[in-house]
């Protein structure tokens, strides 16, 4: 393979462009600070869970193991009130940080100056939406540009040095998020490659070593470092959150992945030739020509780094979004580009590398025409078909903001689609002057674009929801040590909002349409404070100490009643409160699933004349959100439950001589009709618990 001698990395004439460097930093440092600061938060539940978990949680009971940001970020705490803020000025520093080694990268491959504009550029890129978040995205953005330049920068290490090196930052990396862990087989087969082609023998000893120190400096690091911050808790390969998403994720056959992986993966592909099509064809062109990988040493290992990284990434993303198809309507159409949106640069630098700014190289792109004709025909198709086909897709502006401007295909996208056919073609034939058209004209026009798009989103985030309102007012009234005695009323991520604006890790949540009333039988009997997040009717003799036109803050009256008998559903019959049951078959370590229609619980005891029954339960499937009926008697008393075990407080008048309370279950059903299971048994509702209170003064 010809070898081409490293571009300097220093020299009087580099001064100018360090000093651009540091001035540009500091001008979209300042710029993006400006533009979030005082903001509400807007990504939920992500930006609750990681603030809880950084703030309010030991980091050895932290269901995600992103144990290093949740370390580092934890700094948040002593600005009190406005942690938000104080998590944003340390997600952009970071996000700043990555230029300087985004900029000694590039310098391996392209002149200072283009190698100053990409580090620039990057920093000007959509991804940057997520330093208003309280999320760990540009951490992780930092930690792949130190990576890039660990692995490609050190050209004069030896290769275990490199792979050593490289794992250790990407074992960091996969504390900061998990995702790292599935760049690992990508890092380990580039040292491996780039060793051998160093080395030039058959036999690649020193690649195999290079590639065994970057797995073990990986679990090195990852394990050793988790198990300093969260001892035994830490050393686990995904944490507790991932860890039942990833089990979730096995029980899918290939079979049953191959379409959503599909649907996903062409979105991505998609979408990604229509904004980046000249990079994804110069990467694509490494793959099939064997001309243009044999032209230049260190384009080939740029371009080889650029294919497993960016390739590992966007599988990830396609993978990931196969496995929860089934979850909702839209979670199959979803694009996250966020999961590989860090890797954006790289790709850019891969475009840039073979035709700008190199003075010691032939200023045209390597290899032959012809796959580069066969190229740019692949990416235009798929420029074509996204232009029927994407606007089908769901894309956020918080999964992946590089293509939410695709989702209304204006004006100025079938201008982004025109150019980037004409770019193509032009490649064909002029490799260089399609480059310089890309990186003039198209690449200012998409970050322009998404530029608007971000800032349209951060200005909304600029008032307060009812949810932001409710939060923060229950905040200012309700005790400290009171928060863990309130229930949350809201509708889906509103109830994360409220929690996050109190810091409320241990209420009660309830999920309630928009408008739908709060019953009182919902609310716990542990309950001190009710938070409403919505125009709501609470229940009858209620009254807010605080409100607003869409939220209430209540303090709830003081139960004054005594404990009659509890009974545990695990426990076997006839030694307690409840003899025997009908149509409650055999216990289990939380207690005990109803089979039929009706369940009947005979008491050791007549139940009290005004009886206080709090039923800890959760119901099956079509049972979800329906009535159920308790009865005692004549007295009577309807309630719904949802799919998580909570507790329900139902009121019985009785004429106290009733032993019997019988629950009706509305629809009762078999796990093996839906292919949940093989249980053949007709399920309703899962009993827990069951507490009897009456009146102290009965």
């Amino acid at each position: 393979m010809p070898k081409s001698s490293p571009l300097p990395l220093a020299g009087p004439h580099l001064h100018r462009w360090n000093v651009l460097l540091c001035l540009g930093m500091a001008g979209i440092g300042w710029f993006l600070l400006q533009r979030m600061l005082g903001l509400y938060p807007g990504v939920f539940a992500d930006e609750w869970y990681y603030s809880k978990l950084a703030r309010l949680t030991p980091l050895s009971d932290a269901i995600l193991p992103s144990y290093l940001y949740l370390w580092a970020f934890s700094a948040t705490n002593p600005c009190g009130a406005g942690f938000l803020d104080c998590a944003r000025i340390g997600n952009t520093l970071l996000f700043i940080a990555a230029a300087p080694f985004l900029y000694l990268t590039a310098r391996r491959f392209i002149a200072p100056g283009p190698a100053c504009a990409l580090a620039l550029l990057a920093l000007l890129a959509p991804l940057n939406l997520y330093t208003a978040f309280f999320m760990p995205e540009a951490m992780f953005f930092f930690g792949f540009a130190v990576l890039g330049w660990a692995v490609l920068g050190t050209g004069h290490w030896t290769a275990w040095r490199r792979g050593a090196l490289g794992g250790i930052i990407l074992g960091l990396m996969s504390l900061v998020k998990v995702h790292a862990l599935f760049l690992l087989p990508a890092l380990a087969l580039f040292v491996f490659a780039d060793s051998r082609a160093r080395d030039g023998r058959l036999l690649a000893v020193q690649g195999l070593v290079a590639a065994l120190m970057a797995i073990a400096t990986f679990f090195a690091v990852k394990f050793g470092l988790g198990y300093l911050f969260a001892g035994a808790a830490g050393v686990s390969l995904f944490g507790s959150f991932y860890k039942s998403g990833a089990s979730s994720a096995a029980q899918h056959s290939l079979l049953q992945l191959a379409a959503p992986l599909w649907i996903s993966a062409r979105g991505h592909l998609m979408a990604l030739a229509v904004v980046v099509g000249l990079p994804l064809a110069v990467l694509l062109q490494f793959v099939l020509d064997r001309h243009a990988r044999s032209a230049d040493s260190r384009l080939t290992r740029l371009w080889l780094y650029a294919f497993l990284m960016f390739g590992s990434a966007v599988g990830v993303a396609a993978l990931y979004t196969a496995t929860i198809a089934s979850a909702g309507p839209d979670e199959g159409i979803r694009l996250h580009s966020r999961y590989y949106s860090f890797a954006l640069p790289l790709l850019l630098l891969a475009a840039l590398a073979p035709t700008v700014g190199a003075p010691d190289r032939q200023a045209r792109a390597p290899g032959t025409r012809l796959p580069r004709l066969l190229v740019a025909l692949v990416v235009a198709g798929l420029m074509l078909a996204g232009w029927f086909l994407l606007p089908g897709y769901a894309m956020r502006i918080t999964d992946g903001p590089e293509f939410t401007m695709l989702a209304t295909m204006q004006s100025a996208e079938h201008l982004l689609f025109a150019l980037g056919l004409v770019v193509l073609g032009l490649w064909v034939m002029r490799p260089r002057a399609a480059t310089l058209l890309f990186v003039c004209v198209i690449l200012p026009l998409i970050l322009l674009r998404a530029g608007h798009g971000t800032g349209v989103y951060l200005r909304g985030l600029a008032a307060a929801a009812a949810a932001d309102s409710a939060g923060r007012a229950a905040r200012a009234v309700i005790p400290v040590d009171e928060l863990g005695a309130v229930t949350i009323v809201a509708t889906d991520a509103d109830l994360f909002r409220v929690q996050f604006q109190m810091d409320a890790p241990d209420a009660l949540l309830i999920n309630l349409p928009p408008a739908a009333p709060v019953e009182a039988y919902k609310l716990a009997s542990s309950s001190r404070w009710l938070v409403v997040s919505g125009a709501r009717a609470i229940p009858p003799g209620l009254q807010a100490v605080s409100a607003g036109s869409d939220w209430q803050v209540v303090r709830l009256p003081h139960s004054n009643r005594r404990l009659v008998a509890t009974f545990a559903f695990s426990a076997p019959f006839g030694n307690g409160l409840v003899q025997a049951a009908d149509g409650l078959p055999s216990a289990e370590s939380w207690g005990r699933w109803s089979e039929g229609k009706v369940v009947r619980l005979h008491l050791d005891r007549p139940l009290p004349p005004h009886a206080t029954l709090i039923l800890k339960a959760n119901a099956f499937g079509a049972n979800i959100n329906q009535s159920f009926i308790a009865r005692a008697g004549s007295a009577s008393a309807t309630f719904e439950l949802g799919n998580d075990p909570r507790e329900v407080v139902l009121q019985l008048e009785t004429d106290g001589m009733q032993r019997t309370l019988e629950i009706e279950v509305p629809h009762p059903q078999r796990p093996s009709e839906d292919g949940l299971s093989v249980d053949t048994r007709m399920l309703g509702i899962a009993l827990s618990t069951l507490t009897i209170e009456a009146p102290a003064s009965d």
